[in-house]
């Protein structure tokens, strides 16, 4: 039986080594921009997803879904890339963008048109074999297509937002602070709840009547950068999530 003396003398050391313990940086400054934290550098957030993943590339899938003028979605490409340009040029991270892919998926037969659902369901079938243009990763497989955000969700333009982009929102390199120009984000591993949960519900948008309808308008400006790179967090769609017509970011409407 340890005597008292004994049990303060274990408790000091105990306090001790806690004190003395190896202690991590709260926040690492960023090599590309030496006076921001990494953090706030989405280059750097996006080369470490890609580093802990094992992959090569990234990038939100697109799917077309309006199929009405190839001039305006012409304008909408070259309208994201400098977008994604001025973004990664403001946290000096251009070299990112070498690792980028653009994936669209045209359909004019089976996509003109589509609802959210459809292209969340053909999406999901996309990631089943996806996971094959990483060359499989050092993670495993089932990891990387559960945790990247290029597997976590997807990016729909319908005629809506193609509108929005090319004629509503000021063309680069103006800014565009008003949210004018956004595109649908699409979360495949949404699932509607019944009717009896669904206690308060709200006016149906596509026939669904919950908040969370599995999709929401994100500016188009920063989809490929800000929200890719925080997209690995798991409480990043609860987190940041608003029912159209809101647009989610800065600046934040009243809600």
């Amino acid at each position: 039986m340890p005597t008292e003396e004994e049990i303060r003398a274990a408790n000091d050391r105990a306090i001790e080594a806690w004190q003395n313990r190896p202690r991590r940086q709260r926040t690492s400054l960023s090599l590309r921009t030496p006076d921001r934290s990494r953090h706030f550098n989405y280059a750097d957030q996006i080369e470490l997803l890609l580093q802990e993943d094992g992959h090569r590339t990234w990038g939100f899938v697109i799917y077309r879904t309006t199929y009405g003028n190839d001039e305006d979605w012409a304008e909408f490409l070259k309208r994201l890339r400098l977008r994604m340009e001025e973004a990664f040029d403001f946290d000096n991270g251009r070299d990112i963008l070498d690792l980028f892919t653009l994936t669209v998926i045209e359909d004019r037969e089976n996509l003109d048109g589509a609802s959210t659902a459809a292209i969340r369901e053909r999406f999901r079938q996309w990631c089943t074999t996806a996971k094959s243009e990483q060359h499989g990763g050092v993670i495993g497989a089932e990891r990387a297509v559960t945790r990247s955000p290029r597997y976590r969700y997807a990016i729909q333009v319908d005629a809506a937002s193609l509108h929005s982009v090319v004629y509503d929102a000021p063309a680069p390199p103006e800014p565009d602070i008003t949210k004018k120009g956004w595109v649908k984000l699409i979360d495949p591993s949404w699932q509607p709840i019944s009717a009896e949960r669904n206690i308060y519900p709200f006016e149906p948008i596509e026939g669904v009547t919950e908040k969370d309808v599995g999709w929401m308008k994100v500016p188009y400006q920063n989809v490929m950068s800000q929200h890719y790179g925080e997209g690995r967090e798991l409480t990043w769609w609860v987190t940041n999530y608003q029912r159209p017509p809101t647009v989610i970011g800065w600046p934040y409407d009243d809600h």
